[in-house]
């Protein structure tokens, strides 16, 4: 195994790096039907749009009623899936 040493700052420079490769060759290779080009949004503009609380949207989060993903420490959503699961 290799050890190797870096800044915090370099470090965050080569994980969003990766983090934005990685969604542009996943996106590019999807069939364009069935890729939504809605972007991802946070809690509170989820909240706004439900017309519900943040802790409402903590509770369905932790429950797994509704899906959400991380981009680095930040929590987002793409707000059809979260219609179509709570609809389910």
């Amino acid at each position: 195994m290799e050890l190797i040493v870096t800044t915090p700052e370099i470090l965050k420079k080569i994980i969003d790096e990766s983090i934005a490769n990685y969604f542009n060759n996943n996106l590019k290779s999807k069939d364009a039907d069935s890729l939504n080009n809605d972007p991802p949004i946070t809690t509170k503009k989820l909240c706004k749009h439900l017309g519900v609380t943040e802790p409402t949207i903590l509770r369905w989060r932790k429950k797994g009623k509704i899906p959400f993903f991380l981009i680095g420490t930040a929590v987002r959503f793409n707000l059809q899936e979260v219609i179509t699961a709570l609809k389910k």
